[in-house]
């Protein structure tokens, strides 16, 4: 009798390892369901769907309807949303460090490398994980956004005719690059662009990255691009350090084999993103050009080299701005992740 009563305590303690409980999400989105992310987002949540053996169900908010862009760590935080898009500069006091990998140049043409040296730098550089840590929160859909060229209505002669103008900005070091080539940066919302640019509120558009703004219609309201690129790229990087987080506490409560299936669809989701970025940004480029008559304008080596400048000293001024504001090992973060860049783009370029 003893010994049936201590099978049957075992089994119901057992019980929950083996039946694991259901897990229903909410995804807080920022773009259509339609666009070429949301497209993305959705393959992701079929195979995270899928690998679980269906014991994750998401269900995706889009255009902000369940928590706005700007919102998204809070929501997270709070229990709004499960996942949500949480960028960086967005929350500059809770990730002075994070910042760092959205500096200027912070990647070049291969996004692969980029995306897969974000993910490594998220997961072992200290300062990095201790911010995240504090914030309780873990990355699963790692984000990069192609390079982020300028919008404007009409041709600009030199990128220098920016000087005095208003200009939307993604922010972080990004207001301080657009104010040393001489605009008035405003920081804003991608969600909030096309409407600025079509009432006049600004005179361009900062950080255009071509997809996502794709997504947005932007080329409606930008005729006229401008890749901002020193020599040798074709831009001059843009967001890295951003992507779908959750809660870490929540993530650590999942059975490990959860666990280590989103950790390893997050690399591959990263992998796969990345590359379809790449194939499919000039697809983009080339309709822009074709279907809605937006030119596109490399600088002239003198702005080049005026553009190389201002990165480089809006990269210094960021340094010293964080340091001075008690965030002393902000430059280790970013030597990590461009030492972490370059082994990959070495891998890559070895195969």
């Amino acid at each position: 009798m003893h010994r049936i009563l201590a099978l049957v305590v075992a089994a119901a303690l057992a019980f929950p390892a083996l039946a694991q409980q259901k897990q229903n999400w909410k995804m807080a989105n920022v773009v259509p369901e339609g666009s070429w992310f949301g497209k993305q987002h959705k393959w992701w949540v079929a195979e995270a769907e899928k690998r679980s053996g269906d014991q994750i169900k998401v269900q995706i908010f889009w255009l902000e309807q369940l928590a706005k862009w700007k919102d998204a760590l809070p929501a997270i935080q709070s229990g709004v949303a499960d996942l949500a898009w949480v960028s960086s500069t967005y929350f500059p006091s809770q990730f002075p460090g994070y910042l760092m990998l959205d500096n200027m140049f912070n990647f070049g043409d291969d996004y692969v490398a980029a995306v897969l040296a974000a993910i490594d730098t998220v997961d072992n550089e200290p300062v990095l994980k201790a911010e995240l840590a504090k914030a309780d929160i873990i990355l699963l859909m790692p984000h990069i956004s192609g390079h982020a060229p300028v919008g404007t209505r009409t041709q600009l002669k030199s990128i220098k005719d920016l000087k005095g103008k208003s200009l939307r900005t993604y922010g972080g070091v990004r207001t301080t690059f657009y104010n040393n080539l001489g605009a008035n940066p405003i920081f804003m919302s991608f969600s909030d662009m096309y409407e600025a640019m079509n009432r006049g509120t600004v005179d361009a558009l900062g950080d255009m990255a071509i997809v996502l703004s794709n997504a947005f219609k932007l080329q409606e309201v930008a005729k006229a691009v401008y890749t901002n690129a020193p020599a040798g790229v074709h831009g001059n990087g843009g967001a890295l350090a951003s992507g779908f987080y959750m809660s870490q506490k929540k993530f650590s409560a999942l059975p490990k084999d959860q666990q280590k299936m989103l950790l390893d669809l997050r690399r591959e989701y990263g992998v796969r993103y990345a590359q379809t970025l790449m194939d499919d940004e000039s697809a983009i480029r080339k309709e822009w050009e074709t279907k809605h008559g937006v030119k596109f304008y490399d600088p002239t080596p003198e702005d080049a080299k005026f553009i190389q400048e201002a990165g480089n000293r809006a990269n210094e001024e960021m340094f010293k701005k964080q340091e001075a504001d008690g965030h002393k090992n902000v430059r280790q973060v970013w030597a990590y992740y461009q030492k972490a860049r370059q082994k990959h783009e070495a891998e890559r370029k070895s195969k």
